[in-house]
């Protein structure tokens, strides 16, 4: 049994018999300032640098269709909010739009800051892997690595698991050091809680998760055949995992993910992308829905279109390719509340007008609607048809006119976080708790 904290920090300093209450109330203190999001108003308030000002997009189209559909969602963000203990977990999946975290983040940081910050969520090596990926991390390793995702896999089912990527070894030990700390800002962030997803079908792994800086060796709590996972007793920064198969025969290390959480209750955004990433990549995945439900999501939101809309093709294939990976998802975390977004117009292979975006926005528009999830429809408030020369005019689109800049993806962060909280704050009002 884990040492409650007022007695650790009591234990750990030592303090005479006279002083301990005293010791007591002034950590209680800094635990209750911790608690960010609890004890607030119900009603979140959406402040100037939540805004966004481009004359090109319809802002009045800037709502969730089906919002009704999240109540249960915007039911545990109010408990949340209002007494706390709740941890609430959003998973973003979708495309390389969602791999670079710049507008994950944006609506990261904004959900954490109005519900609280239950830790930074999954994450994965992607440089070893070959790919970009978010900065606000380090990971590094003395092993030598193979990494490939679902979308280069052309296989009716591929290997992959929660990220849509794989980092293979064949070395029967090796280590990964993380780092949370953000390059770009230079934001550190703590946790205490590691999870490692791999495979343990036919190699036994033993894990030891340390921290060099505190002296801490992390304590197993939890296993299954797809992770073990991990307790600190005091906050880290970061974590060296090394890796030990028990089997003497040989084989092979995949690391599927890991994902790092903290001790207050509050907002997890998990955010897995795949460049190039389509619905039916993580149809052929064949661990990725089994291992979602691990994350134990209250929403999932789903985050493609772009690359089907990099040529003709059947729109009924692609329904039936969406239905196909809710239908897998459904099976393992029928719990999970989705959330559709369809994309913002850009140009047909980064050289002219692209065709086939209403196309793909309909059919995501159209599924949406037939099984009641809900939607935010970016394509009709970012403009509609065509709308991608006022992105670029702008300098939202970047220089592939595919992607977005750093200023794009911040808009559309903003543009998903409003919605968001218009639709929560429509709960409060409707349940009179404002």
């Amino acid at each position: 049994m884990r040492m409650p904290l007022t007695r650790l920090f009591v234990e750990r300093f030592r303090f005479p018999h006279h002083l301990r209450l005293g010791a007591s109330l002034i950590f209680l203190l800094i635990f209750a300032d911790q608690c960010q999001s609890q004890f607030r108003p119900p009603k979140v308030e959406l402040g100037a640098q939540d805004s966004v000002e481009y004359t090109f997009l319809d802002l009045e189209k800037n709502n969730l269709v089906n919002a009704d559909h999240l109540q249960p969602v915007f039911r545990k963000l109010y408990l949340q909010r209002t007494k706390g203990g709740k941890k609430v977990n959003i998973v973003h999946l979708g495309d390389s739009h969602i791999l670079g975290n710049y507008l994950t983040n944006e609506v990261r940081q904004r959900m954490q800051d109005a519900f609280g910050d239950g830790g930074r969520g999954l994450i994965f090596p992607y440089k070893l892997a070959g790919s970009n990926g978010p900065r606000d991390y380090q990971i590094a390793t003395s092993n030598r690595w193979y990494g490939s995702n679902c979308q280069q896999n052309l296989a009716e089912q591929t290997p992959y698991g929660i990220s849509g990527f794989l980092l293979e070894s064949f070395q029967k030990s090796g280590n990964l050091t993380v780092n949370l700390r953000d390059t770009s800002t230079s934001q550190t962030r703590l946790f205490t809680k590691v999870t490692i997803f791999h495979r343990e079908d036919s190699e036994p792994v033993r894990f030891r998760v340390r921290d060099e800086v505190t002296n801490q060796d992390a304590v197993l709590f939890m296993k299954d055949d797809f992770f073990q996972a991990f307790y600190f007793d005091q906050p880290v920064a970061q974590v060296s995992i090394t890796y030990d198969q028990q089997s003497e025969k040989d084989g092979n290390f995949v690391l599927d993910g890991i994902m790092l959480e903290n001790e207050y209750s509050g907002v997890v955004y998990h955010s897995i992308g795949v460049n190039g990433g389509k619905f039916s990549d993580f149809v052929r995945a064949r661990f990725f829905a089994r291992q979602i439900a691990d994350l134990k999501p209250d929403l999932i939101i789903l985050s493609f279109g772009t690359n089907e809309a990099q040529g003709k093709i059947s729109t009924r294939y692609i329904y039936r390719q969406i239905e196909a990976l809710v239908d897998q998802v459904k099976k393992y975390a029928p719990e999970a509340h989705l959330l559709f977004t369809t994309p913002a117009d850009s140009y047909l292979k980064g050289r002219g007008f692209n065709p086939y975006m209403e196309q793909i926005s309909g059919v995501i528009r159209e599924f949406a609607l037939d099984h009641h999830y809900a939607l935010w429809d970016l394509y009709v408030l970012g403009g509609g048809e065509n709308s991608a020369q006022q992105w670029k005019y702008s300098g939202l689109l970047s220089s592939d006119s595919v992607h977005y800049s750093r200023v794009g993806y911040a808009v559309q962060g903003k543009l998903l976080y409003q919605s968001l909280i218009q639709g929560y704050n429509e709960y409060v009002r409707q349940i009179g708790a404002e």
